[in-house]
């Protein structure tokens, strides 16, 4: 039976606060702060405009992807931003990416919200991002980061924007693309 993507309760912090660790010890952009981490989980275990979807059980969790209800700085409407997708590595190799993705477009329908989602990056950052656009379709933009000091610099090799990547995907007619190369 699949695992289904619950809502993390107070009892999954131990387990979230190790998984965040791996994730920011495989791409931090900046140093790993966990006294604002664990306030940040806080908000979303205590249901205080923040929503972190988790597949496994207490004490065996594979994947997390925090929501955060956010707004722009120009406006007082408010959407949904994805703060991260991670699945624990010896748990890649499922579906798990693909489910939060759908779970956070579920939580943007349920709160009437616009979800803003994206992959920010420098290790293998292209399948990532043909997942995202399988899923949700063109993206709306693309960050660059000046004087970053990446965790893990010696993974960032990739720059398929100036490669055939355009070319490899293709519409199809409901706003998503096809991608060709898997």
């Amino acid at each position: 039976m699949q695992e289904q993507v619950r809502l993390a309760t107070p009892d999954d912090e131990q387990e979230c606060t190790k998984l965040l660790s791996m994730l920011h010890a495989e791409g931090g952009l900046m140093p790993l702060d966990m006294p604002s981490a664990q306030e940040m989980f806080g908000r979303a275990f205590h249901r205080r405009g923040a929503i972190l979807g988790v597949i496994g059980e207490p004490g065996d969790i594979k994947e997390l992807i925090f929501l955060l209800i956010s707004k722009f700085w120009y406006t007082s409407q408010f959407h949904l931003e994805e703060l991260f997708n991670f699945i624990r590595p010896d748990a890649r190799k499922s579906d798990y990416a693909s489910r939060m993705i759908d779970f956070a477009k579920k939580c943007a329908d349920e709160t009437k919200l616009p979800l803003v989602i994206g992959v920010l990056t420098n290790s293998r950052m292209e399948g990532k991002v043909r997942l995202y656009r399988r899923k949700l379709g063109y993206p709306a933009g693309a960050f660059f980061v000046h004087n970053a000091q990446w965790r893990t610099p010696e993974d960032y090799n990739e720059d398929f924007w100036k490669g055939p990547f355009p070319s490899r995907v293709k519409p199809n007619g409901n706003g998503k693309v096809t991608d060709h190369v898997r």
